[in-house]
């Protein structure tokens, strides 16, 4: 029988408030994809099941990164009906994500900090949205969970032997990576951390780990260079964003507006494009660092924002509920954080070392350090790059996960104390 917090439970339960969710949505907008990214995602699938080829309407070849494009192409060639076969897919995906995230929870934390991080992980409003978005980040969320998961398990191993979770970490990266560019220095950092294990062979896990990596993303550079003359291994999207975040226009939002201000691009091919762009965004960049810094907190304000940035979208329900959730998550972490910090100088500075000492040995310290590097990494990454809302929705897992470490940090070490 299966427990009502077991992370298969808690996976189904997730799955199918999803599907609840996105049923509820399609009867009040049907097959509407209402941001620009959607559509372009769309094409892209449907292109490839129509004319075999991985384009945009346009004639992009490599616009986006491909892993998200051919997960739609499994429900591209059903019309309006795909739409909804792909939103309810993702759903599938939402519990995988609840799955992975309460079952490392559990070898970290213990049973009861795994239904308690499952079921935060389970009703976050955030991932559940973004299943009816034909957005790459519920596909991410997911791999990007499997990577992190699978490189504490390496990091837990006491020997060398076994290179499964090797081989999952560097998959996992590589599929992350080929669905967000944004996601190069983290898979990095991934490596960085397997090098620097203390157990097992670190050199060999990490030169296998950087093998995969380099062979997943060998295909997709060998085909644009093939295609474009160039590898292209991030994409062509990469000038433009970086423009739009840099550029003299920039204001920490997305506005391409300024395109049509530019119309001698235009004639360039998309490599070329893509490299003017970036040059152009560096040029601005560089005129004047200190516009930059200040772009730069205003970015950091938009990541974290608990509203929505956009305005006609804060007076929803929705929005509100969402503001809510992410306020507790983030009150979990902050009162709790202050709390043990004052158990530290207090009486119960002894059972506050002997509970982090095991919950080291346990895995939480492990847990701690890659989640806080996933977390500080996209915020910074995103201080430079636009800053939305939309891009901390990959890391709600990750501040999932420490609040529940965090609030029960307090109560093992009052239950310590209580010990003769």
């Amino acid at each position: 029988m299966i427990r009502a917090t077991s992370p298969l439970a808690l996976a189904i339960l997730a799955a199918l408030l999803r599907v609840a969710l996105v049923l509820a949505l399609w009867q009040r907008s049907g097959a509407t994809l209402e941001f620009d990214d959607e559509r372009l995602h769309w094409q892209l699938a449907r292109n490839l099941v129509q004319h075999g080829a991985l384009r945009s309407d346009d004639g992009a070849l490599a616009v986006r990164m491909p892993a998200y494009p051919l997960f739609l192409a499994a429900f591209a060639g059903f019309g309006d009906a795909g739409i909804l076969a792909a939103r309810l897919g993702q759903t599938v995906l939402g519990g995988a994500g609840v799955w992975l995230l309460t079952r490392w929870a559990r070898d970290a934390l213990g049973p009861r900090r795994a239904a308690l991080a499952g079921l935060l992980a389970t009703f976050d409003p955030f991932t559940a949205f973004f299943c009816n978005l034909l957005l790459s980040e519920t596909l991410y969320i997911v791999l990007s969970l499997a990577a992190a998961y699978a490189v504490w398990r390496a990091l837990a191993r006491r020997t060398s032997g076994n290179h499964s979770d090797d081989l999952m970490a560097a998959l996992a990266g590589g599929a992350a990576l080929l669905t967000r560019p944004s996601a190069a220095g983290w898979v990095v950092l991934l490596l960085v951390l397997l090098l620097c294990a203390r157990r097992g062979n670190a050199l060999r896990r990490g030169l296998l780990y950087a093998a995969i990596l380099a062979g997943l993303l060998l295909p997709w550079g060998l085909r644009n260079r093939a295609l474009l003359g160039d590898f292209a291994w991030l994409s062509t999207n990469g000038g433009i964003t970086l423009y739009d975040a840099l550029g003299p226009q920039a204001d920490g939002s997305s506005d391409q507006s300024f395109v049509a201000d530019h119309p001698e691009l235009a004639a360039l091919d998309e490599v070329a494009r893509d490299r003017a762009w970036r040059r152009m965004a560096f040029d601005s960049a560089t005129c004047d660092p200190r516009r930059v810094l200040q772009l730069a907190a205003v970015k950091l304000a938009r990541f974290w924002n608990p509203l929505p940035n956009v305005a006609s979208y804060r007076d929803s329900p929705a929005a509100a509920a969402s503001a809510a959730w992410m306020l507790l998550i983030l009150a979990m972490i902050a009162v709790a954080a202050v709390r043990n910090a004052r158990g530290v100088r207090g009486p119960a500075a002894g059972a506050t070392a002997s509970i982090q000492a095991r919950d080291a040995a346990g895995g939480a310290g492990r847990l701690v350090l890659i989640a806080a590097l996933t977390i500080v990494y996209f915020t910074l990454l995103h201080c430079v790059y636009i800053g939305s809302v939309r891009y901390r929705v990959p890391l709600m897992p990750f501040l999932e996960l420490l609040a529940v470490l965090a609030i029960c940090e307090r109560a093992a070490i009052r239950a310590e104390s209580a010990r003769p």
